[in-house]
């Protein structure tokens, strides 16, 4: 007779005591141990993903940046988050100190003190392969700086409201990773303190120009005002402005310079072939166009910057053709400034000793000066439309020579802040970084006016105002009274285009080339 189950027997003779036990399907016993199995997954890959996060990122992971190729890129929204050089520490500290005192301002009295950001989207790390210079890269971000502090504390640039914060975007010293971070800079539009303008845009690349062309069609609707990108094709971009001369000015004063020297008329073009250069590629066509009557030998080429050995022998080719008939007295040199100095020094050694002008459009070629006594001895004269001349910091009054009107308050606030570097204005960079900023400053005030007081300006609007800086809303830059207009878009009227003769010859007792006054 069978007895309760509970007493381990099974109430049916002769069948196992479990046989009448309820069971779990098959079915569920599986998708249980699958459950099971994917929740370590998933645990594993989480610790995974995060030690991940934890190895590349740079600093904690408030920096928001992470490391990519060996740099750290990314927005950095706390300037004291992560520092990117030594060479950048100085000024980071003085970034995070103003971005601080903004907050405590709004803090104290939010109706008040409302406050918008700005980004400065530039390399912020410098490479052997990197198209700016540790020293280039540092003048653009105090150039910045400078700009935010002067907003935020004077009246030069407005009224004192909205107040400015200033975060870096790094796209990496080559710009390579532009995309992932104007992701981020989009996505800052719509915050609650939002980002209402991108300045800088690093250099004349490809990688500008896509950066560009993205926000210009990007729902953000931020504005962008360049530093030092001159490229023309950069012209046409929606949205986009610079505070810098064109190519295109830069070859017009050396078209001016020209006219007043008789004696250089035998030009040959000499340019880099060994990349996608939009800089490279822009003047080279700007001076054959503007240019092309001095252009009677025949052009050559070089490639730059593609051995770092024994770097005057890329130019032999070129220093032993100017010894030939016909010799030019004029080389108009398309290529990058990193590059200049050696083609100088292998033009040092040509086997004739005639006179021979090297002319370029650069932002600034403050490196050069010190190639003053080979020039010398090699009777070259390196002639530069720049965006600065450094005349116009040697002395601690007054400049020699004439002068933009915005120079002298610029010097002061340079003054004031003990950047502690003599030669930090002569290269350009910390000029015209200082003016975008100013200019997206003025911009962002013009619509300040015009909405509710508990309201802060909108990327959107900010940018639609980009056109409007002129005719009683010029930007007082440091550089000229830049102003822009419907017909010159992105180029500025009233930036200053100065000559750098190398070696020096005498201080300019006259007005430069002016752009927009052609």
């Amino acid at each position: 007779m069978a007895v309760n189950s509970r007493s381990g027997v099974s109430p049916v003779a002769d069948v196992p005591v479990n046989y009448l036990s309820p069971r779990v399907p098959r079915t569920c016993t599986v998708l249980r141990t699958a459950a099971v199995l994917a929740t370590v997954v998933a645990v594993v890959a989480a610790g995974v993903l995060v030690t991940h996060r934890v190895v590349t990122a740079c600093g904690d992971l408030r920096s928001g940046l992470s490391r990519v190729d060996g740099e750290c890129v990314g927005v950095l929204t706390d300037a004291a988050a992560w520092t990117f050089s030594a060479d950048l520490r100085s000024v980071q500290q003085a970034i995070d100190r103003e971005n601080d005192w903004v907050h405590e301002q709004w803090r104290a009295d939010p109706d008040e003190h409302r406050y918008v950001r700005v980004a400065l989207l530039s390399p912020m790390t410098a490479t052997t392969e990197s198209f700016m210079t540790a020293a280039q890269v540092r003048h653009a971000v105090q150039g910045a700086y400078l700009a935010q502090r002067r907003a935020n504390h004077s009246p030069d640039l407005d009224d004192r409201s909205p107040l400015i914060q200033l975060v870096l975007a790094n796209p990496g010293s080559r710009q390579a990773q532009w995309l992932p971070v104007v992701r981020k800079l989009e996505a800052m539009a719509d915050d609650e303190t939002p980002l209402v303008a991108v300045v800088g845009m690093g250099t004349s690349i490809v990688a500008t120009r896509d950066a560009a062309r993205h926000l210009s069609d990007s729902d953000s609707d931020l504005p962008m005002v360049a530093g030092i990108a001159t490229t023309d094709e950069f012209r046409d971009i929606k949205g986009f402005v610079r505070a810098s001369p064109s190519d295109t000015d830069y070859v017009r004063a050396l078209s001016r310079y020209l006219d007043e020297h008789p004696d250089l008329r035998a030009g040959m073009l000499v340019y880099d072939d060994s990349e996608p250069d939009l800089y490279v590629q822009d003047l080279r066509r700007a001076y054959e166009t503007q240019l092309d009557g001095y252009l009677t030998v025949d052009a050559k080429s070089f490639f730059g910057a593609a051995d770092t050995r024994n770097r005057t022998q890329l130019f032999a080719t070129i220093r032993d053709s100017v010894c030939i008939t016909p010799r030019p007295n004029l080389i108009l040199y398309a290529g990058r400034a990193l590059d200049l100095d050696d083609f100088v020094r292998s033009l040092a050694g040509r086997r004739c000793r005639d006179p021979i002008s090297i002319m370029v459009g650069a932002t600034g070629l403050a490196d050069l000066a010190g190639l003053a006594p080979t020039l010398t001895e090699a009777r070259i004269t390196i002639v530069n439309s720049a965006s600065v001349h450094p005349s116009w910091f040697t002395s601690v009054g007054q400049p020699p020579g004439p002068v933009p009107d915005g120079l002298p308050p610029f010097l002061t606030a340079f003054r004031s802040e003990q950047f502690g570097e003599p030669g930090a204005l002569t290269d350009g960079y910390l000029l015209t970084h200082h003016d975008a900023m100013a200019t997206a400053v003025k911009a962002i005030r013009l619509v300040a006016r015009q909405i509710p007081p508990d309201e802060v300006p909108r990327a959107g609007n900010v940018r639609g105002q980009l056109l409007n800086l002129n005719n009683g809303s010029e930007v007082p830059g440091a550089g000229g009274t830049l102003s822009f207009t419907a017909d010159r878009l992105a180029d500025p009227v009233g930036k200053w285009v100065p000559i750098i003769e190398i070696p020096a010859t005498t201080t300019p007792t006259t007005r430069p080339y002016v752009t927009g006054e052609d």
